[in-house]
């Protein structure tokens, strides 16, 4: 994966709500607490790919993450 979702960017902060929004309520039956799809729901997985993109969370995953690549001009 070559696109790094930018830590602070617009898109990154609204997956980051996305995600804090559509979550199963502790102790309920499991379902989102936004939408009412089973816990996690579509938005939250989504976003949740959104985040996993960033280079903190890359990072962690693999270890340093060389800088995006740019487009040829």
């Amino acid at each position: 994966m070559t696109n790094i979702v930018l830590p602070g960017s617009v898109l990154a902060g609204t997956a980051a709500e996305l995600v804090e929004r559509h979550r199963a309520e502790p102790g309920g039956d499991g379902t989102c607490q936004a939408c009412g799809w089973p816990a996690p729901c579509p938005a939250a997985q989504h976003a949740g790919l959104v985040l996993a993109s960033t280079p903190a969370a890359r990072a962690a995953a693999t270890g340093p993450v060389a800088p995006p690549l740019r487009a040829a001009a």
